[in-house]
């Protein structure tokens, strides 16, 4: 069997958009009937603005503002869809911001959205035989609480929201928030109420006993061992560090990096 004609990004993300648009019926209505150009502008704007950033995230500074807030692209789920990674009760905020600053870190997980439109998805539909332009993503909050938001990570948390739900809506599939404490399911109870409903309808919150949700998503080679995988990438220096996946090693042309 031949595999798909992978759809260009451009519409990729104008399908990702007019489902947004669908969904909100009954919730709010878009205001701006215009969203969808302003969108793919505002993505061709994001080059020049990459190039300037591009050195500030190469290779050592990657590593560095990866040591103070454990994040990445590791694997597939088992529909063929990218899963990212972020452990926020890692996060050293003075120390990432020795390496970096707010506003440069927001940009950096802006063209990481970019490249998984792409690069990650379309490698991903390669792979699978089949168009994936979702992803899933797993967020470890172990030790997080109410003092664990600062001002500094309130103000970049809202930045890449806002850019997330203007210019990514529908690419998210599902979230499963893993090692929840009593307090963080306190806090979660309020910042869910500033959230879109149906945003709020693809987030599962879960306690220490997370692993058999999450291999109900992720084969366990795919997934690292600190989650209960498998997986290490011992020779990449950490799961985290490795950016694996179908994508790795693709031929498909991305200019954000």
């Amino acid at each position: 069997m031949e595999k798909p004609e992978m759809l260009p990004e451009t519409l990729a993300r104008s399908q990702n958009l007019t489902t947004a648009a669908a969904k909100t019926e009954g919730f709010c209505k878009m205001e701006k009937p215009e969203m969808l150009p302003e969108t793919l502008d505002w993505s061709q704007n994001l080059t020049t603005a990459a190039a300037a950033v591009k050195e500030e995230f190469d290779y050592k500074k990657l590593c560095e503002v990866k040591r103070y807030y454990p994040h990445g692209y590791h694997g597939i789920d088992r529909r063929g869809r990218p899963v990212y990674i972020e452990r926020l009760g890692k996060l050293d905020v003075e120390g990432l911001m020795k390496v970096t600053t707010l506003e440069r870190y927001v940009l950096y997980q802006t063209q990481q959205y970019e490249k998984t439109i792409k690069v990650r998805f379309p490698a991903c539909s390669a792979a699978a035989n089949k168009h994936i332009n979702r992803s899933i993503a797993i967020l470890d909050v172990q030790a997080v609480s109410f003092k664990s938001f600062t001002s500094p990570v309130q103000k970049v948390l809202l930045q890449l929201r806002k850019i997330f739900n203007d210019n990514y809506p529908e690419t998210l599939s599902e979230m499963v928030i893993v090692n929840a404490s009593p307090g963080f399911k306190l806090l979660w109870n309020v910042v869910k109420c500033f959230l879109d409903p149906h945003t709020v309808s693809k987030i599962q919150v879960i306690g220490s006993k997370y692993q058999s949700k999450l291999l109900e998503l992720v084969d366990k080679s795919e997934l690292p061992d600190f989650l209960g995988g498998s997986c290490c990438c011992r020779n990449e220096g950490g799961c985290l560090n490795s950016d694996r996946g179908p994508w790795k090693h693709t031929s498909v042309a991305y200019t954000g990096e």
